[in-house]
């Protein structure tokens, strides 16, 4: 019995310094300024969003609480996290190692040059990733538009919209935590084929795979893209 004990505590502590190993890499591939914006806005969330909204729960259960609202009623007029740390966000450098950002918007209106008649308008965006040598690399996408609606709030309207980073640290830091944590994996595997996920549906997947709040990499996953979104 003695022994059982002595290595259910050996286990314990072997857990324990590879789960802190872990931490230490990610937040040294993600940087020391960027892990701390990550840190405070993962407290943020947790001290005032979870406690002001489930004040009798404690916070494994509030994490779990808010996915499954969230999951449920995906359209929901859902109540925001403190506009300070939002703009905290907005304003960091962690948002663009996130993040993926529109660096310019426009609407293409060329003539179908075999009708001579007006193509279907498109918007277009260029986009641009910051890498992990603080260069930033540019991407483009194209799409159609409701055009019954006011050009100049469509280009506005999109101008916000947020892409997934591939090139940036936030990435590389997951795929170092993917080695070892299972949901990690599966959320690098599903953006990497379908792009970014609608939080409902990233809710869903955190729900079904009864991940564990208590955790250092789905907390901050929880935080990047819903919370903050």
């Amino acid at each position: 019995m003695m022994n059982q004990i002595k290595m259910f505590f050996i286990l314990i502590l072997i857990f324990s310094c590879s789960n802190e190993d872990q931490i230490s890499k990610f937040e040294s591939i993600l940087g020391k300024d960027n892990s701390g914006t990550l840190t405070h806005l993962v407290s943020d969330f947790e001290k005032d969003f979870l406690k002001r909204n489930y004040p009798d729960l404690k916070i494994e259960k509030a994490y779990l609480k808010f996915l499954s609202e969230l999951e449920n009623d995906p359209n929901g007029n859902w109540k925001k996290t403190s506009k300070k740390s939002r703009e905290l966000f907005n304003n960091s450098s962690l948002k663009l190692q996130v993040y993926g950002i529109a660096d310019s918007v426009w609407i293409d209106k060329k003539l179908d040059s075999l009708s001579s008649k007006s193509s279907i308008p498109m918007i277009k965006v260029k986009w641009k990733y910051l890498g992990q040598n603080g260069k930033y690399n540019y991407g483009s996408s194209e799409s159609s538009y409701d055009t019954s609606k006011n050009e100049d709030s469509i280009i506005a309207q999109r101008k916000k919209y947020i892409v997934i980073n591939y090139y940036g640290k936030y990435r590389e830091a997951l795929k170092y935590v993917a080695e070892h944590n299972k949901f990690i994996n599966k959320y690098l595997d599903m953006t990497q084929a379908a792009g970014s996920l609608h939080p409902s549906m990233l809710a869903y997947e955190m729900l079904i795979d009864d991940v564990d709040f208590s955790n250092y990499f789905i907390k901050r996953l929880i935080v990047t893209e819903i919370a903050y979104r």
